[in-house]
C-alpha cells in the first residue's frame, strides 16, 4: 500500500505546481484509477459571472480533444463544477451531474458541459477545498469506470482519496500562476511584500528608491484592483492566502463576497442546491 506521508514529502520538494500536479495525478492513477485530474482556484467572487470566468484551472491526463473543446469554446463559464467547488461544501458525484442533465434539474446552459464530457469522463466526483483561505476544488476522473463501479468503489475508499486531495490542496502553490493571471508586476509585488511587513510610505520609499510616496499608493492600488479586494486590509490578507507575501496566515478571503454570491447562485440558480 502506499505511503501517504512519503508522498507529500516529496511533492513539497517540488519547486512548481506542475510537477507536483504530475506526481499527485501519477499516484491517482496508479492506486485509484483515476487517469483524470482537474485542479482550479478562484480568486474573483464578487459576482458568479466573474467567479466561472476567473476560475483558474489545470488539469492532467484528461483527453486532448476535450480540453481543447473545453478552452476554445469557454465551457469554464458554464461549468456547475466549478460553482460546486467554490461555492458549496463537500463532494459531488459525476453521476449526481449526468442525472440533473438527464431529468432536466439544471438548465440547458449547465447541461452542456456534461453533455459533452460524456464521450471523454465516465465517472468521478468533484471536492470543494479550503486551505489558508485559498478556495478551490478538485475533480478526479475515470474513463474506464462506469459511474455505478466508480460509485460503488467511492463508497468504500472515497474518505481516504478526499484527505489526500486535501493535503495536496494545503501544500499548493499557485503564485505563479496567480501572478500571469493578474499582470502584477516585480514592482507590485515588493511594495505589496514591504507594505505586509507594516512598513510606511517614506520607509518603503527609502528601499525601494522611488520618487514619491504617491507611488507606493499607486502600486497598492493596482494590486487592489488586480485581486478584486475593497480595500488595503483585504488586499494583504487575499494576497497572503495566494502565497503572493511572505508566509500565508488565515485570511478572510472577502467572506462578505463568497456570501453574496452564494445568494445570488441561490436566487438564480437554486437548483444546485438541490443536487446535494
Amino acid at each position: 500500500m502506499f505511503d501517504a506521508i512519503q508522498l507529500m514529502a516529496r511533492i513539497r520538494e517540488e519547486p512548481d505546481l506542475d510537477t507536483r500536479i504530475s506526481l499527485f495525478s501519477d499516484f491517482l492513477q496508479a492506486e485509484f484509477q483515476y487517469d483524470g485530474f482537474t485542479y482550479g482556484v478562484g480568486f474573483d467572487f464578487t459576482s458568479m459571472e466573474a467567479l466561472l470566468s476567473r476560475f483558474l484551472l489545470k488539469d492532467s491526463g484528461l483527453h486532448p480533444e476535450w480540453m481543447e473543446a473545453y478552452t476554445t469554446d469557454a465551457l469554464g463559464a458554464k461549468d456547475l463544477s466549478v460553482l460546486h467547488v467554490a461555492l458549496r461544501e463537500g463532494i459531488l458525484l459525476q453521476s449526481q451531474v449526468f442525472r440533473a442533465a438527464d431529468s432536466g434539474e439544471i438548465p440547458d446552459h449547465f447541461s452542456e458541459v456534461p453533455n459533452r464530457a460524456r464521450d471523454f469522463l465516465k465517472s468521478g466526483f468533484f471536492l470543494s477545498l479550503r486551505a489558508r483561505g485559498l478556495v478551490g476544488g478538485m475533480g478526479l476522473h475515470s474513463s474506464t469506470m462506469t459511474p455505478d463501479q466508480h460509485d460503488a468503489r467511492f463508497a468504500r475508499h472515497g474518505h481516504i482519496v478526499v484527505e489526500l486531495c486535501r493535503q495536496f490542496h494545503d501544500i499548493a502553490c499557485w503564485r505563479q500562476e496567480i501572478i500571469a493571471a493578474t499582470g502584477l508586476t516585480e514592482a507590485n509585488l515588493q511594495i505589496l511584500s514591504l507594505r505586509a511587513q507594516g512598513l510606511r510610505d517614506k520607509q518603503i520609499i527609502e528601499i525601494t528608491g522611488h520618487a514619491h510616496e504617491n507611488s507606493v499608493g499607486q502600486h497598492m492600488e493596482r494590486v487592489r484592483q488586480k485581486l478584486f479586494a475593497q480595500n488595503e486590509r483585504q488586499t494583504l490578507s487575499l494576497a497572503a492566502g495566494l502565497g503572493l507575501i511572505g508566509q500565508p496566515e488565515l485570511p478572510d478571503k472577502r467572506l462578505l463576497d463568497l456570501e453574496r454570491t452564494a445568494q445570488d447562485v441561490a436566487r438564480r440558480a437554486g437548483w444546485l442546491h438541490g443536487m446535494t
